[in-house]
């Protein structure tokens, strides 16, 4: 949604009006909310200040030029503020300026909730807890260059101690086993033996240098990895149903 927000032109008299793509998702709270405006500053380059809102005989040159925006805004939903910049184009026309940015291109402070997982998922692999939170919490802060790595790295402690869980005689050997190898010989379920084999397939690509699957990145590895812990959940949910016995 788009709003417009009235801004101070740094080192100038001029407040002025600015369309960007309103914040959606408090980055505090990670709540849907409508953020309240409180301040917002655009800063330009000097030498175009000077040049563009300056003129001696009143009259604007025609231009066109990047300039950056920083607004100070609150949450409606846990009252908490935070700082939103947007990259913002300048046109002045015919003696008319318009102001108009995208996206913020960066929130903060942005802060990290840990994911939680059935008490099921914690009791069999609680490093892949740990390590799934860990890959969450880089990129939160923006180091989507390794958060890959541990996602790939929490999915095979996932699957591993689902084998193990399986399989316990074989613990040795699901251990020393690659993933790959591991999901083929001990997954047996065709939905998550998909699933474990594709966020694989990504989490690989976050590792080269050359990526085989262009069109998917860590959004759909993290779906994949949730889906794969929902249905290894089921199972573990059926098995504990199972170990009940009929009371007398």
């Amino acid at each position: 949604m788009n709003n417009t927000y009235n801004a101070k032109l740094l080192n100038t008299d001029e407040m002025i009006d600015v369309e960007v793509e309103e914040v959606s998702v408090c980055p505090r709270c990670k709540k849907g909310m409508k953020p309240l405006h409180l301040y917002s500053v655009v800063m330009m380059d000097n030498n175009i200040l000077r040049k563009n809102y300056f003129p001696v005989d009143d009259e604007y040159n025609d231009f066109t030029s990047p300039a950056k925006m920083e607004s100070f805004l609150l949450c409606s939903i846990c009252y908490q503020s935070f700082l939103a910049e947007y990259n913002i184009e300048v046109k002045c026309e015919d003696n008319e300026f318009n102001y108009n940015g995208d996206d913020a291109f960066s929130l903060s402070p942005n802060t990290y909730i840990e994911e939680s997982f059935d008490k099921s998922i914690n009791d069999i692999s609680p490093q892949f807890v740990k390590i799934y939170n860990q890959a969450l919490a880089a990129e939160t802060n923006n180091l989507d260059e390794i958060a890959g790595l541990g996602y790939r790295k929490s999915l095979e402690f996932l699957i591993k101690d689902f084998s193990i869980y399986k399989c316990p005689k074989d613990i040795d050997l699901i251990k020393k086993a690659p993933l790959s190898q591991c999901i083929n010989k001990y997954i047996d379920i065709e939905s998550i033996r998909t699933l474990a084999e594709r966020s694989t397939w990504i989490g690989n690509d976050e590792a080269h240098y050359i990526r085989k699957h262009e069109d998917r990145d860590i959004s759909h590895m993290k779906a994949f990895i949730k889906a794969t812990v929902y249905f290894i959940g089921m199972i573990l949910i059926t098995d504990d149903a199972a170990s009940m016995l009929p009371k007398k």
